[in-house]
């Protein structure tokens, strides 16, 4: 069974609650902005709470606890929720005539495992200055392999401004 972390669906609204959550408590954004880790996430009480509400829209998924631990903690970096866009397109959009993201950055991403990954997406999210699609966010995260790797290069690279050769 897929988990569905669109705006309808029962995780979506839970994770934009909470997040709405994180902006009214300052201490317990601020806690889980400290973690520098998903175990450290696992360790706080907003994780847990939300991880004991969510618990049957899981069932018989996998190492879902620690999937979950890592988008909580992501949205405590999250600053201002766009819609509608995927991540990997806002990390190529242009800034200055270059990607806010460079394309080093964002092929090292993509050869992270799920282990890596929390913390190379805490960087990038201070990259976007706090703006994302914390809908898309999760999807990713959730489900970060092979699929969502090849997605974000097809948003990501048609983006990026063609370099000028000399």
């Amino acid at each position: 069974m897929s988990i569905g972390f669109s705006k309808q669906s029962r995780v979506g609204r839970e994770l934009a609650d909470q997040w709405s959550q994180l902006q009214n408590d300052r201490g317990a954004r601020a806690e889980l902005r400290r973690c520098k880790s998903v175990d450290e996430v696992v360790m706080t009480v907003v994780f847990q709470r939300l991880c004991h509400r969510l618990r049957p829209a899981f069932e018989g998924q996998s190492n879902w606890e620690d999937r979950l631990a890592a988008i909580v903690g992501l949205l405590s970096h999250v600053e201002e929720i766009t819609t509608g866009g995927s991540l990997a397109r806002q990390m190529s959009m242009p800034e200055g005539g270059r990607p806010v993201v460079s394309e080093l950055r964002f092929r090292r991403l993509l050869q992270r495992d799920r282990t890596e990954l929390y913390t190379a997406l805490v960087r990038v999210l201070r990259m976007l200055k706090g703006k994302a699609d914390i809908h898309d966010l999760a999807h990713a995260v959730f489900y970060w392999g092979n699929e969502i790797k090849k997605k974000w290069a097809y948003d990501y690279f048609p983006n990026v401004p063609e370099k000028k050769s000399a």
